[in-house]
C-alpha cells in the first residue's frame, strides 16, 4: 500500500489533533508502542484510522526506516511521532500530525494491521508513564471533521 497524497498540507483540525496527542511523544516507547497509545486514543474518540507496518523510504539519501509502524487517518493523514528517533531529529523529516503530500521525500509502504485492542487501557497507560490518561479528546472537536467520525 502507499499512501494516496491530497494536496493538502495545513489543517487547524490536524494541528490541533497533533497538539493533543504531542503529550505522548514524550513516552519512552518506540514506533510500535506509541502506535498502540495513539490508536487506543483514536479509538476512544471515535476517530477513523488504520495502523500500517511498513517501511519508510528518505528518498534524498536512501536512509530506509524498515519496519516501522505508524496511524494512517481515514482522510490519508499520519501520525507519526517516531520517524525522527531513526532518521535524526532534523525539521526535514516528519513528525506528528502530517499530511503525505507535505513531504513527498519521505514515502510510506506498508500493509494495515489490526492493533485496536491487543492491549489495555491499564497496561498502556503504565508503557506511557501515566501519560495516556492525560489525552482527552472531546466529541466536539472529533465532529469537526466528518471525514475522520466513526
Amino acid at each position: 500500500m502507499t499512501t494516496p497524497c491530497l494536496e493538502s498540507e495545513t489543517s487547524p483540525w490536524h494541528e490541533e489533533l497533533g497538539m493533543l496527542l504531542a503529550a505522548l511523544d514524550d513516552s519512552p516507547l518506540e514506533c510500535d508502542g506509541l502506535t498502540h497509545a495513539v490508536s487506543f486514543v483514536l479509538h476512544q474518540a471515535g476517530i477513523k484510522h488504520r495502523c500500517a507496518m511498513g517501511f519508510v523510504k528518505d528518498a534524498d539519501t536512501g536512509n530506509c526506516v524498515a519496519p516501522h509502524v505508524w496511524v494512517e487517518l481515514a482522510d490519508g493523514w499520519i501520525v507519526d511521532f517516531r520517524l525522527r528517533m531513526w532518521l535524526g531529529d532534523e525539521d526535514r523529516v516528519p513528525h506528528g500530525v502530517f499530511h503525505p503530500a507535505s513531504n513527498k521525500t519521505f514515502q510510506f509502504h506498508g500493509e494495515y494491521r489490526d492493533r485496536s485492542s491487543t492491549i489495555n487501557h491499564r497496561v498502556l497507560d503504565m508503557m506511557t508513564e501515566g501519560r495516556l490518561s492525560h489525552v482527552k479528546v472531546s466529541r466536539e472537536f472529533v465532529e469537526e471533521n466528518r471525514n475522520v467520525r466513526v
